[in-house]
């Protein structure tokens, strides 16, 4: 009898050893497979990347706009400015209310000439023309109103801008006419009379520093040399005119600060009580930076004591926020007087800049721009509320802020 139990002891080993064989075949075939299916990866043509997703560009901005010089800033509103002056002009090229007057037309006329216009632009030419009809035998060119030293010294001033050999002779005859109408050009008073050297607004007109002021402007553009006479007698007035006793040899009472007053007799900031209780005249700002001015156009040195003191005051009172002890009266006068004197001192020192009293560095060109271009208003002019000497009235400040940007236009060169 075959024996049982040891038929199943060996029956596992046989299943084992054919799992065992399957088994083998089985990852025989999956070896293969996997080999067949490298070779076929290794000679298949490689398929091409596929291409990334299109990546839109952000839409360009627009790029900000380059802020404006100062320079820039200041020829827009010098644009705008003498827009508005040729808005105002009469038909017969005049300014002035509630009639033409020759001595503000001048006035924006100069202005118009120092913003860049010429007289070839009708307006000027019909400004200048209308000026013309108002010279007299006498070589004057004014109303028969009055005021002739003033419109003369003013329109001189537009003539030798305009077209200095096309109006020659008007230009002789007006300049001999302003020297003769100097206060002691005549010798019909003493050097110590305190009229002595001074310009009013006639020839018997009590003289000031204002007028003395535009006076000598034009003379010296009509080329009237600082050697001249003129000169001279101007700055005996000039200097009784300033608050310091070491050079005034007529000096009114005041505090010796250096600064400049109306003239020898008067202040348009009135009087100051001092601590003693003396009453005295108050200088301001627009008659020192006038002060100064004719110092500097009279070659006097920097190192002059009648200079340094009038520097010394305007350092003490840097400021172009208001005229200098008078508020916002003048303001615009003031501006323009600032700008010119500021430009007559820079040109002979060759100082770019101003230093206060504080030790501070101004650089007084972008200081008065700024100052005149924040007040104009959007029309284009300038007009002063405290509406005293005409400021009231929009050409005439207008003209002096435009007078005053070109002063802040000129280069001086440095040392």
């Amino acid at each position: 009898m075959r024996n049982i139990s040891k038929g199943f002891a060996a029956r596992p080993a046989r299943i084992a050893a054919g799992w065992m064989f399957f088994v083998g075949l089985v990852a025989l075939g999956l070896a293969a497979s996997g080999w067949f299916a490298a070779a076929a990866a290794e000679s298949a043509t490689p398929e091409a990347p596929a291409a990334p997703a299109e990546v839109k560009a952000a839409p360009e901005s627009a790029p900000a706009p380059a802020t404006p010089s100062l320079a820039d800033r200041r020829r827009q509103a010098m644009a705008r400015g003498v827009a508005m002056l040729l808005k105002e002009q009469a038909a017969d090229g005049s300014w002035g209310k509630p009639q033409g007057d020759v001595g503000i037309t001048a006035l924006c006329t100069e202005a118009l000439l120092e913003a860049g216009q010429t007289i070839r632009e009708p307006a000027v030419r019909r400004a200048v023309n209308y000026i013309l009809k108002a010279v007299k035998p006498d070589g004057g060119i004014y109303d028969e109103v009055g005021l002739k030293i003033y419109s003369t010294s003013l329109s001189l001033a537009v003539l030798v801008k305009a077209d200095a050999k096309t109006y020659a002779d008007q230009i002789k005859k007006a300049t001999d006419y302003v020297e003769k109408s100097q206060w002691g050009a005549d010798e019909s008073i003493e050097k110590s009379d305190l009229k002595y050297g001074g310009f009013g607004y006639g020839k018997s007109n009590r003289p000031d520093i204002s007028n003395t002021q535009f006076a000598l402007d034009a003379l010296r553009e009509a080329g009237v040399k600082p050697e001249s006479k003129v000169w001279e007698r101007a700055m005996v007035f000039v200097s009784r005119s300033q608050d310091r006793t070491e050079t005034n040899d007529r000096a009114f009472a005041g505090r010796d600060d250096g600064g400049g007053i109306y003239s020898p007799v008067e202040s348009k900031a009135e009087m100051v009580e001092l601590p003693d209780g003396r009453k005295v005249f108050r200088t301001y700002g627009s008659m020192t930076y006038a002060i100064l001015k004719a110092f500097v156009f009279a070659n006097l040195s920097v190192e002059d004591g009648r200079v340094a003191s009038a520097l010394d005051w305007i350092r003490k009172h840097w400021t172009f926020e208001e005229n200098p002890d008078l508020g916002q009266q003048g303001l615009y006068y003031y501006y323009m007087t600032a700008g010119r004197a500021l430009a007559a001192y820079s040109a002979a020192s060759h100082e770019q800049t101003f230093r206060d009293a504080a030790r501070r560095v101004h650089d007084w060109r972008a200081e008065l721009t700024q100052a005149i271009l924040a007040r104009q208003k959007p029309d284009g002019s300038w007009v002063n509320e405290k509406d005293r000497w005409f400021e009231g009235y929009a050409p005439v400040p207008t003209s002096y802020s435009l007078l005053a940007l070109a002063a802040c236009s000129q280069p001086v060169e440095s040392k």
